[in-house]
């Protein structure tokens, strides 16, 4: 990869949020495809998110994230949006990009 990926501090270690992730995936493989689904929904107040990460046809990581409406600031008005995102983000990470030491989420990496 060409570039660095950018970090944010979280408690004092660096951590790659999402979009950083993404954009060295693309950049690694053009081709390859990210693909969400929402599995569960609970009463518009719970979700459940699925990401799977493919070169060509070939599955090659999948991550979850579950959210509920209302448990963050964020999650307020964007529950739906910030599961798909820490989903997509555990995937990644999951395949090797842009993680460390651990595979979590923002939200996860501030408690």
């Amino acid at each position: 990869m060409s570039r660095k990926m950018k970090t944010v501090d979280v408690k004092g270690k660096p951590y790659v949020t999402v979009n950083e992730r993404i954009k060295a995936f693309r950049e690694l493989h053009d081709t390859g495809r990210i693909v969400t689904k929402m599995m569960v929904t609970e009463g518009n107040e719970n979700c459940l998110f699925t990401a799977e990460i493919y070169l060509g046809e070939t599955l090659v990581s999948t991550g979850h994230a579950a959210e509920e409406r209302g448990s963050s600031h964020i999650n307020k008005t964007n529950f739906i949006e910030n599961c798909e995102t820490s989903a997509v983000g555990r995937a990644l990470g999951f395949f090797g990009i842009g993680v460390d030491s651990a595979v979590a989420s923002y939200e996860e990496a501030q408690h």
